[in-house]
């Protein structure tokens, strides 16, 4: 008797029994494709809940544009997220996934989402912040656990998602991005915004003229810059290089420096493990990024404004008030950190870091706005804004995710590196930790990619 077995893409193994004599091996079955060649059979095959989760992903970019009012506004993803995550509770399963080390650090993040609701449902009597919280504190609070409750959910079911399939789902919502983003940049270059306005998007930027206006779908640019900076990896990764483009187009239009500081740090790193495989690549990128700079006084201005914004005034002499974003946010950061200081197991509550804001100012210098009825304060830091709501058990928890997402995507593929290294540091800038885009990047470096991992299959020959 003799075994004959063959290994390859795609390849089964053949037990050929022969008496007497040897025997050739059958051909071994060509297996059918495991990813479907478009877009719309990826999105119309497959179980109920995968095809709810991916339409999520697809219509991610609208945070705020094509919105709908229900007394918050109700987002596209959301929606689908929802259909998605009670099609999965709701369906057969024939398989569980394994717990993991992440699982369990969201199984925390939730807990402590729970028991600081809890905990703080009534509030404290005076010196609360009433602006903001038209609903009043409870329904305020109940809304933000929802939020927070909703992110944790839709990481864990996307995450069963094969990888591959959410990243050609990432790709496709690069295009509609980048659709709104020109939608808003016409707009804003013939100064009619109606259409944008009807459609939900903001009409206005930071200074409330037109030329400022570098949201997208988004709030706020950096938004824009942390999805289409994380998205610019993914599409490298998918080798969709148009779709790469137009992530960097929206980078520049978001003029986030969230984005260009993550792409630089994940960089960076990669250079540092990977050092002898991509010196001539790197090598080649830099020449090709100084001779863009020596013909491109466009170009030089926006690195100088960047470079600027991070404290380098000296790169844009002529860029007022350049720092004013970076001490903003590190004023609100050493707040959320007192705060939770004060309250360390379970925080102040969910969404109730702008309600005790005024109590934590103690003389910081914060610009006039602050001092009316005309703002919510919110942390602008995720790392923040978990310690401050939530205590530090689910910060410690926040972290440990994202520490296990670093080192399970720095052993496989250097782009899923850059964007574990991306989220890392994006995470930072972000108004709020349930950002859903947030937990979309999350879940891809969390998932399995299932071709990957195809089991071989044998057949017997009798």
């Amino acid at each position: 008797m003799r075994n004959q077995i063959s290994y390859g893409a795609g390849a089964v193994s053949t037990n050929i029994a022969a008496k007497g004599t040897d025997a050739s091996p059958e051909k071994p079955p060509v297996l059918p494709r495991s990813k479907p060649e478009t877009l719309g059979e990826i999105l119309t095959t497959g179980p109920w809940f995968q095809r709810f989760m991916l339409l999520s992903v697809v219509f991610m970019p609208f945070q705020y544009a094509l919105t709908v009012p229900v007394g918050f506004p109700l987002k596209i993803s959301e929606i689908f997220g929802i259909m998605g995550i009670a099609t999965y509770v709701l369906g057969r399963r024939s398989m569980r996934r394994k717990r993991d080390l992440a699982s369990v650090a969201v199984a925390v993040l939730a807990i402590a989402t729970v028991f600081s609701a809890l905990v703080n449902f009534t509030p404290g009597s005076g010196g609360l912040r009433s602006v903001g919280y038209d609903r009043g504190y409870e329904t305020d609070l109940l809304l933000y656990s929802g939020y927070a409750l909703l992110a944790l959910c839709y990481w864990s079911v996307l995450r069963r998602v094969d990888r591959q399939r959410t990243v050609r789902a990432i790709v496709a919502s690069i295009w509609l991005c980048g659709s709104a983003v020109l939608m808003q940049w016409a707009s804003a270059l013939s100064g009619n915004t109606q259409l944008i306005g009807t459609l939900g998007f903001r009409t206005l930027g930071v200074d409330d003229t037109v030329e400022t206006l570098r949201s997208g779908p988004f709030l706020e640019g950096q938004h824009l810059g942390f999805f289409a900076g994380a998205a610019i990896l993914v599409a490298l990764y998918n080798r969709s290089y148009l779709a790469a483009v137009v992530a960097a187009l929206s980078i520049l239009y978001s003029q986030s420096t969230t984005a260009y500081a993550g792409l630089a740090v994940g960089i960076a790193m990669i250079v540092i493990l990977k050092f002898s495989k991509v010196l001539v690549p790197l090598i080649a990128t830099a020449l090709v990024g100084v001779l863009a700079l020596l013909f491109s006084d466009s170009l030089r201005t926006t690195l100088g404004r960047q470079l600027a914004k991070i404290g380098f005034t000296e790169f844009a002499p002529d860029y007022q008030y350049a720092t004013t974003s970076l001490n903003l946010r590190g004023v609100k950061s050493q707040i959320s950190f007192d705060m939770s200081s004060d309250n360390p197991i379970f925080g102040v509550g969910p969404g109730r870091y702008g309600a005790y804001f005024d109590q934590y100012v103690s003389g910081r210098q914060l610009p006039w706005i602050y001092s009316t009825d005309q703002t919510r304060p919110i942390a602008e830091n995720a790392y923040a804004h978990v310690a401050a709501e939530l205590g530090y058990v689910a910060l410690i928890a926040f972290g440990l995710l994202i520490l296990v997402l670093l080192w399970r995507n720095f052993r496989n593929a250097s782009l899923l590196g850059m964007l574990a290294v991306f989220t890392a540091l994006g995470v930072s800038t972000q108004s709020s930790w349930t950002f859903l885009p947030i937990w979309t990047f999350f879940a891809l470096l969390a998932a399995d990619d299932v071709e990957s991992k195809q089991p071989l299959m044998e057949t017997r020959g009798q």
